[in-house]
């Protein structure tokens, strides 16, 4: 072949793959969560959410969007809630593509952490559950619960209590010398004294996982004792929730007058149980049900609960949760 026709081709070559390379980026999520849609519009179908922190692969971009890929999904996701970071190679992006979809979902060897989800998070709760550390519901879903019965089981195990479940963790967990929880360890036993047939569980000791992810329940206000239904989308530091209907959308605005960041006190009931917590009434951030007339989701707090931006506690949501404890439904 002439050298020229060879260096044409190479170039040809060039130019086909530059694209691929150039795109070949990565992408951590900044909002607390992140639905990824199958095409790039807010009205496309939300084919998983993804929460803040989590690595994708950044595929192509069009418009205000992002093609993503991330834990075997490839979506859609808004560009602002994406921090972009660059990756020396195709073979680099594989790499932290990789990690990104052992980090989010169940692992083959059976490790976990924080935010994973799947089988490996499933046989983890069922086994801390049968040895008293987990009192949660066992639905796949590495939350706060199960990162607080994991530490209670490492600390009497004599193993470093980060709340992962590494190979040494696992390990002694699965055997037949494995400590059972003292009473202190249960996941889900703090409480505090409130009004008769209304609970209030510490949100980071087993009360994230009263309510699992994706389930309806009933609000009521305590001022105004007006009853609407929710439902919970997803939260780590406390819930984002959204009304269930147009209705609850309804009566959620005519409990504020209007849309309002103002902490009210509120009781949450589901499946027999009522529980003390605050809810802000500002639709803000991502939706996933789209005929409520409801632009977002709003934040329901519970004891001892944080804030996703400053990850603090937060003091008049505290207030609202104590004045709710005084009050049965």
């Amino acid at each position: 072949m002439p050298k020229k026709i060879r260096v044409c081709l190479l170039l040809l070559l060039f130019l086909i793959l530059f694209p691929v390379f150039a795109l070949a980026k990565t992408g951590t999520v900044t909002a607390s969560s992140l639905n990824m849609r199958k095409s790039a519009s807010s009205d496309a179908k939300v084919v998983k959410v993804l929460r803040e922190g989590a690595k994708v692969e950044i595929k192509d971009t069009s418009g205000s969007w992002y093609k993503v890929s991330a834990g075997g999904t490839t979506g859609y996701v808004y560009k602002k809630y994406i921090k972009v970071g660059s990756s020396s190679s195709s073979s680099n992006n594989k790499s932290d593509s990789n990690k990104s979809s052992s980090s989010r979902s169940s692992s083959s060897d059976g490790t976990c952490g924080p935010g994973d989800t799947g089988s490996a998070v499933k046989k983890v709760q069922q086994r801390l559950k049968k040895l008293g550390y987990y009192t949660g519901s066992v639905d796949g879903d590495y939350g706060n619960g199960t990162k607080t019965a994991v530490k209670n089981f490492q600390k009497r195990n004599g193993l470093s209590a980060d709340g992962k479940v590494g190979a040494k963790t696992l390990a002694k967990l699965n055997s037949s010398n494995a400590k059972k929880a003292s009473a202190s360890d249960a996941s889900g036993g703090e409480s505090t004294s409130t009004a008769k047939g209304t609970e209030m569980p510490n949100w980071f000791k087993g009360g994230s996982d009263k309510i699992p992810h994706h389930t309806t329940f009933t609000v009521k206000d305590i001022r105004t004792g007006k009853t609407f239904k929710v439902k919970r989308w997803t939260g780590y530091n406390h819930m984002d929730c959204e009304p269930l209907t147009a209705s609850d959308t309804k009566i959620m605005k005519s409990i504020y007058g209007h849309w309002s960041w103002k902490r009210r006190a509120i009781l949450v009931r589901y499946n027999g149980h009522v529980y003390a917590a605050s809810m802000n009434g500002m639709p803000h951030g991502t939706s996933t049900i789209s005929n409520n007339n409801f632009d977002g989701h709003f934040c329901i707090h519970f004891y001892k609960s944080k804030t996703h931006g400053s990850k603090k506690v937060d003091d008049m949501h505290q207030k609202m949760v104590k004045e709710a404890a005084k009050h049965s439904w």
